[in-house]
């Protein structure tokens, strides 16, 4: 009986030591598995974190090239016109016989616009990112059209000499003068730095309009229309 016992107290150890490997062994499997998933967890994040701020950095810096390129397609931009009723007094003088004086004339009047503005597609725009800087380069303006209301037409009074009569293109050349007076006077009256004023508002509230742009200055750096 006495070896009996001392069989079975062996048997029971042997069994106690079995099951103490059996959970070291899931011990150290369960340890093995949480580390490696806690490196995955890492990994994952990294390009997620990375992403986000290469994310940011895209929303809070601004394209020059898109800018220019909306700019652009506006083309040649009216920024400033100047109205106006003008009245003039037209004389054509000859001599008959190359010695006796004949005069013709008229005193007339017209409604009409000188047009000034500024060719968009002629702006570079440049940054300095550091600073949070834009510099916009530009034309100055110029007179791009001025037009005559011809149904404003009106004659106050008229002198047509027989052997000196008005034709046609005395009217044609009147006018012709009318519209280079009409443009001094506006020239005369700063339409060029009203315009370029007026341009330079249009550009800061178009580069406004991108939500990149916040917090960048705005400079403006002017040239002359010939110059490329």
């Amino acid at each position: 009986m006495m070896n009996v016992s001392e069989q079975t107290r062996k048997y029971v150890s042997l069994g106690f030591i079995a099951i103490a490997i059996i959970a070291m062994i899931f011990l150290m499997a369960g340890y093995y598995k949480d580390k490696s998933a806690s490196t995955d967890t890492s990994e994952e994040n990294t390009p997620i974190t990375a992403m986000k701020d290469k994310e940011d950095k895209v929303l809070v810096s601004i394209s020059t090239e898109t800018i220019q390129d909306g700019l652009a397609n506006m083309g040649v931009l009216i920024t400033q016109e100047y109205y106006f009723t003008q009245v003039e007094n037209y004389t054509k003088e000859t001599k008959i016989f190359n010695f006796i004086p004949s005069e013709s004339g008229f005193v007339y009047s017209y409604d009409g616009a000188v047009m000034a503005g500024i060719d968009f597609e002629k702006i570079t725009i440049s940054k300095d990112e550091d600073k949070k800087h834009l510099t916009v380069e530009l034309p100055h303006s110029e007179i791009q059209a001025t037009t005559i209301d011809k149904d404003t037409f009106k004659i106050y009074s008229e002198k047509d000499s027989l052997w000196n009569p008005i034709k046609l293109e005395d009217y044609n050349m009147s006018l012709a003068e009318f519209e280079e007076a009409a443009k001094a006077k506006a020239l005369e009256n700063g339409i060029l730095e009203r315009s370029d004023d007026q341009a330079e508002s249009l550009i800061r509230n178009f580069i406004g309009n991108f939500p990149q742009a916040s917090g960048y200055d705005i400079s403006f750096e002017w040239r002359d229309s010939n110059e490329s």
